[in-house]
């Protein structure tokens, strides 16, 4: 059972083993590392990683890989020291080489944040808990459990974690347990309300287990982070890990059997591993031509052993479920149907796929990041013929919280026989002429005010972010309920002329009462 010293420290029980995996050596550096460099060139050639060397993009985010990954986007076959299979040789993968290896774009535009979503708003801001954990939500508690993780991707949104530029560090067990129980003590004594705004608060019901990858954590360190949520009293214990695509054989037998332990100490606690599987090159077989491989004796198509072994190992736990969720991102996965087969082969072996964000707005985003509009259709397609249980939701993580992008809807064109009143037809033309993109809060941060209400805007093909539709909202539940239709007011304002505007509102006989103006409209638009 769990022992605790003086100052409460969780103590890793003695039954559990470090990982079963045989050492690998990874490669990780700025270009003037030469096996980097050695590596860069080879894929890219002489001349392109000078330009890349030049234009600082080793400076924005250092090269990682490892040799599972690596041995996947150059199509070589990878085995361990004892010679067991680990990745079979099949041809190279450009979608996910694009994942790891460096963009000569990518400082072409540093616009973008250097904390996306201000994440930093949502830690507790005087304490000793300051950047090791993230609150946004009142009913889980994300905690930066690791600095590292096995490779990089280049779209990564943790970058400030990993360059210390935002205050952001690692946190112990005990310091997330301990944080937990506080804060659900303090809100029962207060009858979960807060003193200072009145509101219904909720209590935590979820660790989430974040960096970074906790992965690369050892058996023995992981077990700690999740018998501190065991001790803490919460529902859920979430993992969030690209070592699903990264190193699969990281997912091994002393792994699943620490898991046990933990649920023979903590009967209670369900544990859900969040895999970021980004496309199906990742897990599936492939044969010369690149094609996916069709399963003999029933549906769906081979995946590599390493990998499946991996998810029915861990599900053979009925107290550990999987979801995954991945960003679209520029030529890695921004294609129907490499989105699709991701979705259905990733259900098929009993993983819920839950959401397909957009790239978040990091400096050097234009690099990755395809337009809104654009995305969402992508989802919207790769959805058909899938059934609700493979389906996942399109969402931007924004610091008002998951907007799930509902629909993008076309412009509406007035026929010229439609006979209308001038101003009207403008007024018409100006707030749906370009079309309507809907956005709901699918969640929303602390007291959950605006959960489920929308933002909707005009159109804007271009757009990479919600930012992109800030000058077009029209109506936003992001604000007070007295200044959600401020955004239609002045659009109306603007594209009806000001003679008619003052005609509008001016008063007939100098006291006209509002129900007598809307009595006017008709016979003033007439004019």
């Amino acid at each position: 059972m769990t022992k605790f010293d003086g100052e409460n420290r969780i103590e890793t029980d003695a039954r559990v083993r470090k990982s079963n995996m045989k050492p690998v050596r990874p490669l990780r550096g700025r270009f003037s590392h030469e096996r980097v460099k050695a590596l860069l060139i080879d894929i890219h050639g002489e001349e392109e990683f000078k330009a890349m060397q030049e234009g600082g993009v080793d400076k924005r985010m250092m090269f990682g890989t490892n040799p599972h990954y690596q041995a996947l986007v150059m199509g070589e076959e990878l085995r361990d020291l004892d010679g067991n299979l680990l990745v079979p040789q099949m041809p190279p993968s450009k979608s996910i080489g694009a994942l790891i290896l460096p963009r000569l774009n990518e400082t072409t535009s540093l616009e973008g944040a250097k904390d996306p979503s201000n994440q930093m708003n949502f830690t507790p801001q005087d304490n000793q808990f300051h950047g090791k954990l993230l609150h946004k939500y009142d009913e889980i508690v994300l905690g930066y459990a690791s600095p590292v993780c096995s490779a990089h991707c280049r779209y990564c949104y943790r970058l400030d974690l990993f360059n210390k530029d935002t205050g952001k560090t690692g946190i112990r067990p005990e310091e997330l347990r301990d944080y937990v129980l506080n804060y659900n003590e303090t809100l029962k004594k207060n009858g979960n309300v807060d003193p200072e705004t009145g509101d219904r608060r909720y209590p935590v019901r979820e660790i989430l287990l974040s960096g970074g990858d906790p992965m690369v954590l050892t058996n023995p360190m992981l077990y700690r982070f999740i018998a501190a949520a065991g001790q803490a009293g919460v529902n859920i214990l979430r993992i969030g890990s690209k070592e699903w695509a990264f190193r699969p054989e990281r997912f091994d037998e002393h792994f699943t059997d620490m898991l046990e332990i933990i649920h023979e100490q903590y009967p209670t606690l369900h544990i859900n591993m969040v895999s970021h599987l980004s496309h199906p090159d990742e897990f599936l077989m492939r044969d010369a031509n690149g094609n996916y491989i069709p399963n003999e004796n029933g549906a769906g198509y081979k995946w590599m052993e390493m990998s499946e072994q991996a998810v029915r190992r861990v599900l053979k736990l009925g107290f550990v479920s999987i979801e995954n969720q991945t960003p679209i991102i520029s030529k890695v996965n921004d294609d129907v149907e490499s989105l699709r087969i991701l979705h259905e082969e990733a259900r098929r072996l009993g993983i819920k796929p839950k959401y397909l964000f957009q790239g978040r707005d990091i400096e050097g985003h234009k690099a990755f990041s395809l337009p809104v509009e654009k995305a969402w259709e992508m989802h919207r397609d790769a959805m058909k013929g899938l059934s609700d249980t493979a389906r996942s939701r399109f969402s931007m993580s924004t610091e008002w919280g998951k907007m799930e992008v509902v629909s993008v809807i076309d412009g509406l064109k007035l026929p010229e026989n439609i006979i209308l009143p001038l101003p009207v037809r403008q007024a018409i033309e100006a707030l749906l002429g370009d079309g309507l993109v809907i956005m709901r809060a699918h969640r929303s941060p602390h007291e959950a005010e605006t959960q489920h209400d929308l933002v909707i805007a005009k159109r804007n093909p271009e757009a990479l972010w919600i930012s992109g539709y800030e000058d077009r909202i029209l109506y936003d539940s992001r604000h007070g309920a007295e200044n959600k239709y401020s955004g239609l007011i002045q659009m109306l304002m603007a594209a009806i002329d000001t003679n008619t505007f003052e005609k509008l509102i001016k008063d007939i006989d100098g006291q006209v009462a509002n129900d007598e103006i809307v009595e006017e409209l008709p016979k003033i638009a007439a004019e």
